[in-house]
């Protein structure tokens, strides 16, 4: 290793264990209560940070559904901490080999992060339409029987079944009873998910206090859902089919070489025998 490589590495180092002191105080203090976390803010005022990016940080997490699979303890702080640590560990680790390892192993770790909270948010957005779908038909036979939509809206948790919505409508539920300001608990259900659908519902539900049209939209929607649920059926048969032409081929390719291993054997072995 030369020189130049030794003060690089030594230099990670010491960025290494510097962002770790920094993020580990700041970890802390966003996790302490909430004169802690203003304290916190006032300081990344002071310092010259964005509170803007805090904010919009903190939605991001929120819509993508970060604190219901890292936990509630998840902020932006603490995300930008992890994605950092993550990323001078691989710096640090794949440095040894080559520099350009390093540089690109740290890169692909201090993105990771968010690529996994995107895919994980689509994947919940896929297994909320079935759920979806249902509130639609029971929020539209319940309009139609003439129950007030906050009572529908309440009581909608019951029948869901996919966890982080259970949980969304269940906190929903429960401002509605102690607040019974629809508006704000809506708005509040619907900043915790970055679905369409969802969006569309609480929109819907809106102009229906305002309006009362909300039976024709429920209907429209939840055909739309349905040729949603289509879409991602089909894609799942094509991944399917996919994966078992690939296993065949891999069957293929395996009888193919213990043939051509056979033959060679017999010829060697034929071979010798002369």
């Amino acid at each position: 290793m030369s020189y130049l490589e030794v003060c690089a590495l030594l230099a990670c180092t010491f960025l290494f264990l510097g962002v770790l002191s920094l993020g580990l105080t700041g970890f802390r203090r966003e996790q302490s209560a909430g004169a802690g976390r203003r304290k916190v803010m006032y300081r990344m005022a002071e310092k010259g940070r964005s509170l803007a990016w805090y904010e919009r940080t903190k939605q991001w997490l929120i819509r993508n559904g970060a604190s219901y699979h890292f936990g509630e303890k998840i902020g932006p702080m603490g995300f930008l901490f992890l994605r950092i640590l993550l990323g001078i560990t691989g710096l640090l680790v794949f440095f040894l080999l080559a520099p350009s390892y390093g540089i690109l192993a740290g890169t692909v770790l201090f993105f990771l992060p968010s690529g996994l909270v995107l895919y994980m948010n689509g994947k919940d957005n896929i297994k909320m339409l079935p759920d979806l779908k249902h509130m639609y038909h029971s929020l539209e036979i319940q309009t139609r029987a003439g129950v007030f939509v906050t009572d529908a809206m309440a009581e909608l948790y019951g029948s869901v079944r996919e966890r982080r919505l259970k949980q969304a409508l269940l906190e929903l539920a429960g401002d509605l009873v102690m607040r019974s300001d629809l508006g704000d608990a809506l708005e509040r259900f619907q900043k915790k998910f970055d679905n369409r659908y969802v969006d569309s519902l609480c929109m819907i539900i809106l102009q229906a206090m305002e309006s009362g049209q909300s039976v024709d939209l429920l209907s429209d929607l939840s055909e739309q859902i349905k040729d949603m649920e289509a879409s991602v059926l089909s894609q799942k048969k094509e991944a399917l089919d996919r994966s078992v032409t690939f296993y065949q081929l891999g069957i293929l390719i395996a009888v193919m070489g213990v043939v051509l291993y056979a033959c060679v054997t017999q010829m060697f072995a034929a071979a010798t025998g002369f």
